[in-house]
């Protein structure tokens, strides 16, 4: 198993990638909007020296890093070829990149009542024009955490199924998804697609790719690319083809043939111009993935939430803890009905954490101490 960075090596190897970043407090909402690197904004630079020293010239190097980007995420995802990735501005857009690549009918989808807004709003307004019919799965009401079972899943999935979406890790609750390939398997053998909501799971949980369809992910929280870079892993690029388009998919590029013709490559999922911007802001937070990798910040973060919900215990706060933690990810729950009011007490004492649906979550980066874990504590052990 493999062993947490220590105390020594975050000061001495991460410590020094974050000098730029002023937190003004204890910033614990890591799980959220992940913390800036010093490299992402020479990064930036680069990008901007290439447009004002190169002009149209800038092409090259730029589509160059956007192949770099690509290639970075697939290989952090384990995405065996033929598949590829596609960079996208939002999760929401990879989604409707998925929905538009079905004959133009009522779509038969199964998805949980649990997902995040980017997937669940979406559906709804596609519901509400008769473009899908979604079965909600619900949670199981176990206490205090609800929890996802694959059977029923399975229970909705029938060969009128076209699509299955499931996060890795839920946004609420942070559960891993269980007996994943069960699933997967399942619906394959219904004829239906399978897409993964990859968010909280990219970066986070290091595992092989699973048999899905499509995958939806970016670089905002534990990758530290910031907002806007987001991506689709498209498992077989040429089984599938979607409304979702723009000429940078044409298979002539620069030919401008007045066909629909597209890319026989991994540009067959390409849209229009691609904001190559953010290929350069979230690439630092790939190359951190990988020299770091995600197995070694993985036991950093399961033991850092294990220190915090010691000293959580210790100040009687009734934080959850799970009988299995690497059955969840990568930020810890505390359940509470006065959820947002603990958020804005701690604000009000410079601490930064979020709640969603009942739960405070706190989400630690290697760069958080036990001293800051135990303010936090402090802190809430004081609210009346």
């Amino acid at each position: 198993m493999t062993s947490p960075l220590t105390p020594q090596e975050i000061q001495t190897q991460i410590a020094p990638l974050f000098t730029r970043h002023n937190p003004n407090g204890i910033y614990l909402a890591n799980h959220s909007l992940g913390r800036p690197l010093d490299a992402t904004h020479d990064k930036i630079n680069e990008y901007l020296d290439h447009w004002y020293s190169d002009l149209d010239d800038a092409w090259e190097p730029w589509l160059q890093t956007l192949d770099s980007y690509n290639a970075k995420v697939k290989s952090l995802i384990r995405l065996p070829d033929p598949g590829s990735v596609v960079l996208k501005t939002s999760a929401g857009q990879g989604l409707r990149a998925v929905l538009n690549c079905f004959p133009q009918r009522t779509l038969n989808i199964v998805t949980s009542s649990l997902e995040f807004d980017s997937i669940d709003f979406i559906l709804r307004t596609y519901e509400a024009q008769g473009l899908v019919k979604t079965n909600w799965v619900n949670p199981q009401p176990t206490e205090p955490v609800p929890t996802l079972t694959a059977d029923d899943f399975i229970a909705q999935i029938t060969p009128q199924t076209d699509l299955v979406i499931i996060s890795v890790v839920n946004f609420t609750t942070g559960q891993l998804f269980p007996d994943l390939d069960k699933v997967i398997a399942h619906a394959h053998s219904n004829e239906a697609l399978v897409l993964l909501d990859t968010y909280h799971s990219f970066g986070v949980i290091d595992q092989p790719w699973p048999d899905a369809d499509f995958a939806i992910g970016g670089s905002y929280k534990y990758v530290h690319g910031g907002p806007g870079s987001c991506w689709l892993a498209i498992a077989n690029p040429q089984a599938h083809q979607t409304l979702d388009t723009g000429w940078f998919a044409k298979k002539e590029l620069f030919g401008y043939a007045r066909t629909a013709d597209r890319a026989e490559d991994h540009r067959a999922w390409w849209e229009s111009t691609p904001p190559i911007i953010q290929a350069y802001q979230a690439l630092p937070g790939l190359e951190y993935l990988e020299h770091f990798t995600v197995e070694k910040l993985r036991a950093t973060s399961l033991a850092q939430q294990a220190q915090m919900s010691q000293i959580f215990r210790d100040h009687n706060i009734p934080i959850f803890e799970p009988e299995d933690p690497t059955q969840f990810g990568a930020f810890s729950l505390l359940p509470a009905e006065n959820h947002k009011e603990i958020v804005n007490h701690l604000k009000q004492n410079n601490i930064k954490v979020d709640s969603r649906n009942g739960f405070v979550r706190f989400g630690p980066h290697p760069l958080n101490t036990t001293e800051e874990f135990a303010l936090v504590a402090q802190t809430l052990s004081k609210m009346n």
